[in-house]
């Protein structure tokens, strides 16, 4: 890893007010490179070169188109910037497009510039001070109010030294880069290289990127592996958010890879076509209405959407809402994302901000739970954020590792949260590792309230039976669970709701409603089984003068009991069952198997009863069947 601090260093102004020549003077470097650039004199594409400010910093720095038609390009650049330095050139001022940059920039939360008043050589002293208060007046209530004004000279090179000082300054303010987040990476370029194939470069906002990476193109849907790196001219083994990067891809043409793409691990991001946001108006031309349709710029991306005024008729000029995209085409994004919208026709710049909820829901208008949730949303933490989404999706039955891509953050981060979550008791999981089953309590508890009431319903409908049976719960609320995790599931939500006999499930206060007649013809079903103690009897065995469920309600009331056992093909007395194994147990141990003869003759009873019986105990793994022979399990 190269040693140096990495930042990115973005200039903005209007057309010809010298911006490439400026950085042409601080690095020796040429940024136009296209034929068509150098001819015309203006910056069409984004153009990118690097200097070493000292020791410990590197800085990279991006020139952005500044001619009106070119604009978009201009806001693929601003994309992962940690410093702007707005030019604006002495012998004109500030200008339409000046504005309009400054407008972006500051919508889009750039924190940190400096103001270079370039071509000082060409105008008098007075002039220059004039220009000053005039700039001062226009970034007043900007993210430049407070900045720097250095008068330069590109071509006597006059003022760049205290330019670099004043980079250095700020660096030094400037927070830590997210190394530990997915890599994410907006293409700007991608282009073929005889001899490598496709390269595209692109700024890396988040994460670290290595050689052999595995990475998905999107909107493309292309799996491809990173073959090379090359941060700033030099080939390295990896790069860290704040660089830019050129990346060689294998397997890929330069077709699959177009100018706006997203590069990201696989799994890591889910698309969306509709999104929450904050969006900060600037001077509009006229009102805006519901459902005015829009580009919508994020990242190197452009897409069409409309809006939803969720709580207003109609957008103002300079004043901050809470809306709803709707998109034309799905996209991926993260929470605080920064984007610009722009009327659809005529193209102009209505305002900015950031993503609220990357995955969002449709919401209806002026309805103040959902208006109220997104603002919750809006000033919550990340681990409150977390916790949101674990409500929202926990009908899902969701995994941990399912939130992995909602959250488009690294796993060690999302678990780490998540178990903090556990350990204040907002959150249940069941399992193990990234499959475990997450739960949010206050989802367990409309859950908990649901099968009470499902219970309780049963109760009124079948009052006889002591309860409903797991597999009945398990079915109905959770069947899309697997076995291992279904069961922990069930046990932890009747541990101490409900009272659990064997597999039935009651509420607490339930008691079993029986008659004196009932009990009467209970007495009856026991003499019968009685009356051949190990025979398997079903319901046309009994001469009892009921419906076959009202029998099957005494029956489970019995079994619930643990005084009758359900075989196959009908039941038996559970001491009669009880003693008929004790029986079959004993007569192997003391003559090392039993046939369905033996066991037949053993028990007095039938064959049909007997080879049942047999196969129930083989199902239990008490016996063990070897040819026409049982033995005992050990």
């Amino acid at each position: 890893m190269d040693n140096k601090k990495n930042i990115i260093v973005g200039t903005a102004g209007h057309i010809d007010h010298g911006k490439t020549t400026l950085i042409k003077a601080i690095t020796g470097r040429n940024t136009d490179r296209l034929k068509e650039e150098q001819s015309r004199g203006i910056s069409i594409e984004l153009g990118f070169t690097h200097f070493d400010l000292n020791d410990d910093l590197r800085v990279g720095i991006i020139d952005v188109p500044g001619h009106e038609k070119f604009i978009k390009n201009m806001l693929s650049g601003v994309c992962g910037m940690d410093i702007i330095i707005l030019v604006v050139a002495a012998d004109e001022g500030i200008m339409a497009q000046t504005k309009e940059h400054l407008d972006i920039l500051n919508l889009i939360g750039i924190k940190n510039g400096i103001i270079a008043l370039t071509k000082c050589d060409l105008v008098d002293k007075d002039w220059i001070e004039l220009v000053k208060l005039d700039i001062s007046d226009e970034v007043k209530g900007t993210f430049l109010e407070d900045a720097r004004i250095i008068e330069i000279s590109s071509t006597e090179k006059t003022g760049i030294d205290i330019l670099k000082n004043e980079i250095i300054r700020i660096v030094d303010t400037l927070p830590e880069k997210d190394l530990n987040s997915n890599p994410r990476l907006y293409v700007d370029r991608s282009f073929s290289i005889t001899g490598f194939g496709t390269v595209v470069t692109g700024t890396l906002i988040s994460g670290t990127l290595k050689i052999d990476d595995e990475l998905l193109i999107y909107p493309e849907n292309k799996l491809t592996k990173v073959r090379n790196l090359q941060v700033h001219d030099s080939n390295v083994n990896a790069a860290f958010a704040g660089q830019r990067v050129a990346i060689n891809l294998a397997n890929v043409k330069k077709e699959d890879v177009p100018k706006g793409s997203v590069l990201v691990p696989n799994n890591t991001f889910t698309e969306s076509s509709i999104i929450d946001i904050k969006l900060k108006t600037v001077n509009l031309p006229f009102a805006i209405t519901n459902r005015t349709r829009f580009h919508l710029y994020i990242g190197s991306n452009e897409v069409l959407c409309r809006a939803i005024l969720l709580e207003d008729e109609e957008l103002e000029s300079n004043k901050e809402y809470i809306i709803q995209l709707r998109l034309e085409e799905p996209i991926i994004s993260k929470r605080n994302d920064k984007f610009i919208l722009r009327l659809f026709s005529p193209l102009y710049t209505i305002g900015g901000g950031y993503i609220i909820d990357s995955n969002a829901t449709k919401k209806k208008r002026y309805n103040s739970n959902d208006i109220d949730k997104i603002k919750q949303l809006d000033n919550c933490s990340f681990k409150e954020y977390i916790y949101h989404y674990i409500d929202r999706f926990s009908n899902n039955f969701y995994s941990e590792k399912n939130y992995y891509s909602l959250f488009s953050d690294s796993s060690e981060n999302i678990t780490n949260l998540i178990n903090d979550l556990i350990s204040e008791k907002e959150v249940i999981s069941f399992g193990n590792g990234p499959d475990r089953l997450i739960i949010s309590k206050n989802f367990m508890n409309n859950l908990i309230n649901k099968i009470t009431l499902f219970i309780e319903e049963f109760h009124k409908k079948f009052p006889k039976r002591i309860g409903v049976s797991k597999e009945t719960l398990k079915s109905k609320f959770f069947d899309t669970l697997n076995g291992k995790i279904k069961n922990e599931f069930i046990n932890y939500l009747i541990s101490d709701k409900f009272n659990v006999s064997d597999e039935y499930v009651s509420l607490l206060d339930f008691k079993v409603s029986l008659d004196d007649l009932d009990y009467k013809r209970i007495e009856s079903i026991k003499n019968t089984f009685n009356s051949d103690k190990f025979s398997i009897i079903n319901f046309e065995d009994f001469k009892i003068d009921i419906s076959i469920e009202h029998f099957k309600e005494l029956i489970l009331y019995l079994i619930s009991n643990k005084e009758v056992i359900k075989l196959d093909s009908g039941y038996m007395l559970k001491i009669n069952y009880d003693l008929a194994v004790n029986m079959i147990k004993e007569f192997i141990v003391n003559n090392g198997s039993i046939s369905v003869s033996d066991a037949r003759d053993l028990l007095n009873s039938n064959r049909k009863s007997t080879m049942e019986l047999l196969e129930f105990l083989d199902k239990e793994k008490i016996t063990l069947r070897k040819d026409n022979e049982r033995i005992l399990v050990k």
